[in-house]
């Protein structure tokens, strides 16, 4: 039984909302709020496995609830509703929310929703992973300089000066964003050397994109292992990001979306990281077995821990409260076909984006899977985005 707290001001609405899930009492108990302040006081009192918060409220917005909802609780699943087409306001979302549903929506949506968010939390709940993760030599903290951006860009004068500003007190992230400004992947013209430069030729939800990872990639510091280079992955991650981010809008997914690609192909791999840095001999032998035995990386790494880099690095980020579209992107890159996600989705994107980009897993391209979302007829024209950013020097 898992619990699950609406929160909406029109009260014909919130008793729709505990309708919807009423032939399905023997899994969830819904409790209903009128408004942020009255939600806050229940979670105060108790956890709850989900809360549901429309966007617009008197007093407390949605937003501000789903903040407080993540600073009391941030194992609880948030999800946030809204009539708003603003691509913008939805992005805003996801800073303190894992998914976004828009009004007006029906019984079906709402299930596959909770469905989803519900079986991704269990994924990260295996004790296999879990036990792999308590062997890190630490797990790191939400990135600071992340959280920062965050916060100026919700700002009302948030401005490219102010993010070069943060970016430019970490030595290793202002680092890693020139370098990716100069990256083939971007096409600029001419090198970039100041870091407000870069953010001016970047973008700002780009950079925000890029600090994340940047603080992630420099928090490990990995022996040096004879089968694998950290330099080697983040071009690798580099590449990944900026096609799947491309993959996304060459089939005209929104913005949201777009960037939730990028943010999981700068991401994905994060996993093998950390297991470098922590378990350096146990990972270098996983990577001997995988090119000795011509198996995937993940097959090798179940046989020698019990679980993978790719569930690793989804439980580091379900930690942190990232968007689901993410955290799957993440889990479940190598085997699309084991998740629950059965549609064009960022997931789809990095699963593709990592097969083109890496000569290594070009044969592991999932055509079952595309073929089941109906995108099998696509790979060729993503194949050519990516000869196209290559070309682009």
């Amino acid at each position: 039984m898992k619990r699950i707290l609406f929160v909406e001001d029109d009260e014909v609405l919130r008793t729709l909302y505990s309708h919807m899930l009423s032939d399905e009492k023997d899994q969830w108990e819904v409790s209903t709020a009128g408004g942020g302040e009255t939600a806050v006081n229940l979670l105060r009192e108790s956890a709850f496995d989900v809360v549901v918060s429309d966007m617009q409220m008197p007093g407390m917005s949605g937003i501000e609830l789903l903040t407080e909802v993540r600073n009391l609780h941030p194992q609880t699943s948030r999800i946030i509703i809204s009539g708003s087409n603003d691509q913008a306001v939805a992005a805003d979302s996801l800073n303190c929310t894992h998914l976004f549903i828009p009004k007006p929506f029906g019984v079906k949506t709402l299930k596959a929703t909770l469905h989803r968010i519900t079986s991704l939390d269990a994924y990260l709940k295996d004790d296999k992973l879990r036990g792999l993760a308590g062997k890190m030599r630490e797990l790191p903290s939400f990135p600071m300089v992340y959280m920062e951006i965050i916060q100026e860009l919700d700002s009302p004068d948030a401005s490219v000066e102010k993010i070069a500003s943060i970016i430019s007190k970490d030595p290793a992230i202002t680092t890693k964003i020139l370098q990716v400004a100069n990256s083939v992947a971007f096409g600029l013209r001419r090198t970039v050397s100041d870091p407000m430069e870069a953010v001016q030729q970047l973008g700002l939800l780009t950079v925000r994109s890029l600090a994340l990872s940047a603080q992630v990639f420099s928090s490990f510091k990995p022996a040096r292992l004879k089968h694998f280079s950290p330099d080697t992955l983040w071009s690798h991650l580099m590449k990944c990001g900026e096609l799947a981010r491309r993959i996304m809008r060459h089939e005209r997914a929104d913005r949201t979306e777009a960037e939730d690609a990028f943010t999981a192909g700068m991401l994905h791999d994060i996993g093998a990281l950390m297991l470098a840095d922590s378990l350096p001999g146990e990972f270098d032998k996983a990577l001997a077995t995988a090119a000795s035995e011509h198996i995937s990386l993940p097959e090798a790494e179940l046989r020698i821990f019990g679980a993978t880099h790719t569930g690793l690095a989804a439980y580091l980020f379900g930690l942190w409260g990232l968007p689901a579209s993410i955290v799957e992107a993440a889990a479940f890159h190598h085997a699309p076909q084991t998740s629950d996600l059965k549609k064009f989705s960022a997931l789809t994107a990095v699963h593709v984006a990592n097969a083109i980009c890496d000569p290594t897993e070009s044969g592991n391209l999932d055509f079952s899977y595309l073929e089941q979302i109906g995108k099998a007829d696509r790979v060729n024209a993503w194949r050519e985005v990516a000869a196209e950013m290559e070309t682009q020097k």
